[in-house]
């Protein structure tokens, strides 16, 4: 196999806020919550505990967490309260993040929640890992190689909807499944002794992605989770709003990252160069957003109809937040989008129930209500008056590809 390894640089622009999840969250005692400046600051934690010792305070906000005290009271106000100065307060601060009101309403009670932060290196900024756009880009080749040779993939739709049983035993198989899917698609590499099976047999070996970094000035925003629904709630609105906020990237903010492909790995299945590896990643967006702008520019032409504009700019869904759509591949091995939807409402009824009346049924009854998308949820992030759909990104290519 001869070598050519080339490198491309791209430029990444968050045209809807981003989230990448670090796999932390801050509980309402580990953040300093400022409601009169819509701001959250997250601490240093060697700083935090340095703080609280040279304060005498350690007993005293061990007492606090054991007691409730910041499900209503913010760690900033009970830290003045006791007679913490707001020089000492900057002083710990790694980043700060603007935020919406935190206190949610449950059962007639007001709280504080708990953020899930944002991706960060080690001095607070913010950016998006490589293996994020890795999988990304792999899910679009995955996507490009079904959509372009349908028959050659059918008979793994029609394993996976030959799956019965428990659905724990049905996910292991359908996961099995997408493995050897996966294998047929992208493990291409003839190599001594290995398997198409084992990992050294993948061509996207031959696909390296540095993490995204910010060209510039680089914040944060936490926003709630809102999810668009076709369903109207109690108070008449087509949206649900839960307890959950993410530390984001902000829209408009633009990162870099690079791509070293080396081109005779790749070819083996079939992918000739990191243009084409870009339009199979753009179709697979744009053909789930298609999906979703069907059922939801009907609803509210005046509302969604910027959205879906905006929208058709981008080349990638990014993140958590963006939904169950950007993340299957049902809708490209389905004979068809109805197909697809049946398939979806079925799993998401099965995996998602509720006791009532000393029965299990359907928590949000998929079959029932999602009667031209599954699931009927568009994936939204709100800050005051701007809308957007999460995690929509685009790229452009910085300079020409260069031989490495």
């Amino acid at each position: 196999m001869k070598e050519q390894i080339v490198r491309q640089e791209y430029e990444l622009t968050c045209i809807a806020p981003v989230h990448t999840g670090s796999g932390e969250k801050r509980r309402a005692f580990e953040y300093l919550y400022d409601s009169r400046k819509n701001e959250v600051a997250f601490p240093n934690e060697s700083k935090w505990i340095v703080l609280l010792a040279q304060c005498g305070l350690m007993d005293d906000f061990a007492h606090a967490i054991e007691h409730g005290a910041f499900r209503e009271k913010s760690l900033r106000e009970w830290l003045l309260a006791n007679g913490v100065k707001e020089g000492a307060l900057r002083s710990i601060v790694l980043r700060k993040a603007a935020t919406p009101d935190l206190m949610t309403t449950a059962r007639g009670r007001r709280s504080l929640n708990d953020i899930v932060c944002q991706t960060t290196h080690a001095d607070g900024r913010p950016y998006i890992p490589g293996s994020t756009i890795k999988g990304a880009l792999r899910t679009g080749l995955l996507y490009g190689a079904v959509r372009r040779d349908p028959m050659r993939f059918r008979s793994f739709w029609a394993r996976i909807r030959a799956e019965v049983g428990a659905l724990k035993d049905k996910k292991k198989a359908w996961s099995r499944i997408i493995g050897e899917l996966e294998q047929t698609a992208l493990h291409t590499l003839a190599l001594p002794g290995a398997k198409s099976s084992d990992a050294v047999s993948s061509a996207l070996r031959g696909l390296r992605v540095s993490d995204a970094v910010g060209t510039g000035a680089m914040d944060t925003i936490v926003l709630q989770k809102v999810d668009a629904t076709t369903k109207r709630n109690k108070a008449g609105k087509n949206e649900s709003r839960l307890p959950l906020f993410r530390e984001c990237i902000p829209a408009g903010r633009t990162l870099r990252f690079s791509i070293t492909a080396d081109l005779a790995m790749l070819e083996t299945a079939g992918i000739m160069s990191l243009d084409q590896v870009m339009e199979s990643l753009r179709d697979y967006t744009l053909d789930g957003l298609r999906l979703q702008k069907q059922v939801f520019l009907p609803m509210n032409p005046r509302f969604y109809q910027p959205l879906f504009e905006e929208a058709e700019t981008a080349d990638m869904l990014l993140g958590g937040g963006t939904g169950f759509l950007a993340k299957t591949l049902v809708y490209a091995l389905a004979d068809s989008d109805e197909e697809a939807r049946e398939f979806i409402a079925a799993y998401l009824d099965e995996a998602f129930t509720e006791r009532k009346g000393g029965r299990v049924e359907p928590k949000h009854r998929h079959k029932q209500f999602d009667r031209t998308l599954s699931p009927r949820t568009l994936k939204r992030a709100v800050m005051g008056q701007d809308d957007w759909i999460m995690g929509l990104c685009a790229l452009r290519r910085v300079g020409d590809v260069s031989a490495v």
